[in-house]
């Protein structure tokens, strides 16, 4: 309000990434050993927080020496700074404590991305997907940006651990266990690398945004 009457609108403040929740199920892939946090995942170029050096992956723990609970308090946190003004974030990166300062800027014409918010077919058997590799044609009928790679999601066998994850056909594959992926070569080497009975995270692009979706191993109980 205060800001409301001396300025004449709300100024956003912004880092420029995409957030979501750490959760139980993706926790031990950011060697955490609690299920709070927000995970970047994606950062845009030429953002605040591209410019401090922030990465996808990286864990945002504390705002100011604040702790955070999730990815909602994050963005509560902050909104609560004028743009311009330098926040001191903690961060987890592959295991390692680390401080950086973001510098928070107005949104204005960029927008803070959203949060949670040839076909070759492999894994089908372990993971139910069907993969293939993006295609001109296929990168606009997706209506794909050029910086978006991986692998596109081209079937989903019901019932299996790609399904029980929340994934459909269109959906993109970026990473596999923080691996990027370039091609459907790349995710059937991941994908294959993956130990039996172990569970898997994918990085995955879906309707303009990036988020982690966790597969259970569907070998799991026999293993």
């Amino acid at each position: 309000m205060e800001t409301l009457i001396k300025d004449g609108k709300v100024r956003h403040a912004y880092m420029g990434v995409g957030i979501t929740d750490v959760t139980p199920e993706n926790a031990k892939f950011f060697h955490l050993n609690e299920a709070s946090g927000a995970v970047i995942t994606q950062v845009e170029p030429d953002s605040p927080g591209a410019k401090a050096g922030l990465k996808v992956g990286d864990v945002i723990t504390e705002v100011n020496g604040q702790k955070v609970s999730d990815a909602g308090h994050l963005q509560v946190l902050i909104g609560q700074h004028s743009p311009g003004t330098k926040v001191n974030l903690q961060i987890m990166r592959d295991g390692k404590q680390m401080s950086l300062p973001v510098t928070v800027e107005e949104m204005g014409a960029k927008t803070a991305a959203a949060g949670s918010n040839s076909s070759e077919e492999h894994g089908k058997a372990r993971w139910g997907l069907g993969l293939a590799n993006i295609t001109p044609e296929l990168r606009e009928q997706l209506e794909l940006s050029g910086d978006v790679h991986g692998v596109v999601v081209t079937n989903v066998e019901p019932g299996s651990p790609a399904d029980n994850a929340g994934l459909t056909r269109g959906m993109v594959i970026e990473e596999v266990n923080r691996h990027p992926v370039q091609s459907v070569a790349d995710a059937k080497r991941e994908l294959g690398n993956v130990p039996k009975g172990q569970d898997v995270m994918l990085l995955i692009w879906n309707n303009g945004g990036s988020t982690f979706a966790v597969l259970h191993s569907a070998d799991k109980e026999s293993s």
